[in-house]
């Protein structure tokens, strides 16, 4: 591993040593000697200094990179260590039991009409292969010196393991440079997990089999997964339908239906979501607190670049990375009918991810709507969108998205209260039929909280910029170089 200059000053005295037991005849005396030394003390100062002044200051990772491999077995074996175990105990998620078997997979991606009544509308999993592989990504980002030089100042979402603590692993989210963490990724135990910020979109690519009809209209949000080594995510499901593409390296999906997740110990999103997650450390399943797992049935697939996976909204799921990985996600808000608007039976082999309508962005930083200037109508729709494939919208699921989508913002109105404006009171819940006869006037008043809110932020978000005190030095210091 290569030092920069400045690495050599703390070898300094050792080689000062080294050179007077060698170059002082025995006859000197000791302080003649004491003098000769102070000599050459000073002259390799001057030195130092005169190479930091000359050349650029170069820096180093301290540490060992990652293990790359790709070739980690999978599904794993199923067997005790002992006659007294149970199968799979204190080893990863998948070695309790054998799988039912491989998802469903295509040779190739769907018609969008065709994934919605083979896929989407069953809510059955599916593997398409080589379904991705004309975008740029897959050429330009090969290279990190390019993600670093081309997006490095972007601020993305990043996943820090901080500890383990008996059968669960405990991690924090925290927001850094791009750059930041492509410095660190190879060597530390963190991911990338973010909402894509527009500016990286133009390279990435709108998969086929989603671009037209109903659900371009329902795209939640895109996001963008890397990391290094062998890495592992949490048992989770999405209250969204999601399709998954790998852009780069290996993931082996395990999908569970959501009915098992209690086999799990797994927290909802909010009260009736399809989404949460569990904490259990699924490298080291503990067989006897989590007696159920191995009776829970599970399919999988391995996935390589260019490869997609559909995986409904509220089905479990447990992902591995092997190697260097990128890939990314497409949410989109189910929905039972489709129509093909805008389908057409030729399509181009590559669309930018950037002409999609997504309902959520990230920049700066920040989880935001993607419209910042809303009416009453825009408002009525939102409300509809949400309700997915139900019949209402609860408070419970609205709570969550204000908090998401305003949960930075100061001084913005409770969500209960505000939702309190389309329902009568004590309500939880609110029909679309309900919805459809709001007056504007109730509707007018969630507008304009989503109006000021976002023109707050824009302010802030503009002082954080022009500011340059030692107190906002101190606070994103962890993020630079």
């Amino acid at each position: 591993m290569w030092q920069s200059p400045t690495c050599n000053v703390c070898k300094c005295k050792l080689s000062l040593w080294l050179t007077f037991l060698v170059v002082t005849p025995p006859f000197i005396s000791v302080v003649d000697s004491l003098m000769l030394m102070e000599s050459m003390l000073i002259m390799k100062r001057l030195i130092i200094l005169l190479l930091a002044h000359h050349l650029p200051v170069l820096e180093a990772k301290i540490g060992f990179v990652k293990d790359l491999s790709m070739d980690a077995q999978f599904p794993g074996p199923v067997y005790r260590q002992a006659a007294s175990l149970p199968e799979g105990h204190m080893r990863p998620l998948g070695w309790q039991r054998r799988p039912d078997g491989p998802i469903t997979e295509e040779p190739e991606m769907p018609a969008t009409k065709e994934f919605f009544e083979n896929y989407v509308s069953s809510d059955k999993p599916g593997v398409f292969r080589n379904a991705v592989s004309n975008a740029p990504a897959f050429t330009t980002w090969q290279d990190d010196k390019y993600l670093t030089e081309k997006y490095g100042d972007l601020k993305m979402a990043v996943r820090v393991k901080v500890a383990r603590r008996r059968d669960k692993i405990e991690s924090t989210v925290q927001i850094m440079k791009f750059k930041k963490f492509l410095y660190d990724y190879m060597y530390d135990e963190l991911y990338l997990a973010s909402v894509i910020p527009r500016a990286m979109m133009d390279e990435l690519p709108l998969p086929k089999c989603i671009r037209c009809g109903t659900i371009s209209e329902r795209y939640h949000s895109a996001q963008l997964w890397m990391s290094s080594g062998g890495t592992s995510s949490r048992i989770h499901s999405h209250d969204n339908h999601l399709l998954h593409c790998v852009l780069f390296g290996r993931r082996d999906f395990i999908l569970i239906e959501g009915k098992h997740k209690k086999s799990f110990d797994f927290d909802d999103e909010f009260v009736g979501s399809l989404g949460g997650h569990s904490d259990i450390n699924t490298e080291m399943i503990n067989a006897f607190t989590y007696k159920n797992i191995a009776r829970v049935p599970w399919i999988w697939s391995t996935l390589y670049p260019g490869d997609c996976i559909y995986v409904p909204a509220g089905y479990i799921h447990q992902v591995r990375s092997h190697g260097r990985s990128i890939s990314l996600t497409i949410e989109f808000i189910p929905f039972d009918r489709f129509d093909d608007n805008g389908c057409t039976l030729i399509e181009e082999e590559f669309i930018p991810l950037s002409e999609g309508s997504f309902l959520l962005s990230f920049e700066d930083g920040r989880l935001h709507l993607t419209e910042t200037n809303w009416n009453e109508e825009d408002v009525r729709q939102l409300l509809i969108l949400l309700m997915g494939k139900t019949d209402s919208l609860t408070v419970y699921k609205f709570e969550n998205f204000y908090k998401d989508i305003l949960g930075e913002v100061e001084e913005v109105p409770d969500p209960i209260r505000v939702f309190e404006f389309l329902t009568l009171e004590d309500e939880t819940e609110i029909t679309r039929k309900d919805i459809l006869s709001l007056p504007h006037e109730a509707l007018q008043k969630i507008a304009d909280i989503f109006n000021s809110a976002y023109k707050d932020i824009d302010r802030y978000a503009d002082k954080e910029k022009s500011e340059n005190n030692e107190d906002n030095i101190k606070r994103y210091r962890h993020e630079e170089f």
